[in-house]
């Protein structure tokens, strides 16, 4: 439906690498007082760009050159979605863990009592379910959301770079036409 406006599915690819990057950087713009408003808008766009990608299965699908390569165009495309995502979680594992660890220790933060787990990096993802049950003061634990939100944004930033590798490989990619009439080895003699 959207490939006809754009004159094809290579400038869709474009505009949904565009739209993540942005949604994703501006992501990082979240602190403690954000707005209601801003909290369940700004995600919008981040949610746009990502279903924009996925939208454009189908024609990537039917642009193969040879119909009988279309399961291994779907092969390839889940193989690759796979590995990113495997990529996209170390990246992030990593950037969290380092982040949290440095941001944690310059803190001001007594890692005693119900804050001990956080001395870890490696629990502090699990630590986030037991934040709202905690009996802390209030200042305690918006330094603590602190490191959280510091950790978040170097993760974002992060992403929204890797948005835009996205968005730079996507300018070499060629269109291939999607009106042939390949039919494959299945159809009926006429």
């Amino acid at each position: 439906m959207m490939v006809p406006w754009f004159g094809g599915y290579t400038w869709l690819l474009r505009f949904s690498w565009a739209l993540l990057a942005l949604g994703t950087g501006i992501l990082a713009l979240f602190n403690l007082s954000s707005p209601s408003p801003m909290l369940f808008g700004l995600p919008v766009i981040w949610g746009t760009g990502v279903a924009l990608l996925r939208l454009n299965l189908l024609p990537m699908q039917a642009s193969v050159k040879n119909v009988d390569d279309t399961g291994v165009a779907i092969g390839q495309f889940l193989t690759i979605r796979m590995f990113g995502g495997l990529i996209g979680l170390t990246i992030a594992s990593a950037i969290f863990n380092t982040v949290f660890a440095k941001t944690i220790a310059s803190s001001s933060l007594q890692l005693t009592g119900p804050l001990a787990p956080l001395d870890d990096a490696s629990k502090a993802v699990a630590f986030i379910k037991e934040l709202g049950s905690l009996s802390i003061s209030r200042g305690t634990l918006n330094e603590v959301l602190r490191v959280y939100l510091e950790c978040f944004r170097t993760i974002f930033y992060t992403m929204a770079g890797l948005g835009a590798l996205g968005l730079l490989t996507s300018m070499f990619l060629e269109e291939i036409d999607l009106k042939n009439q390949g039919r494959g080895n299945q159809r009926f003699e006429d």
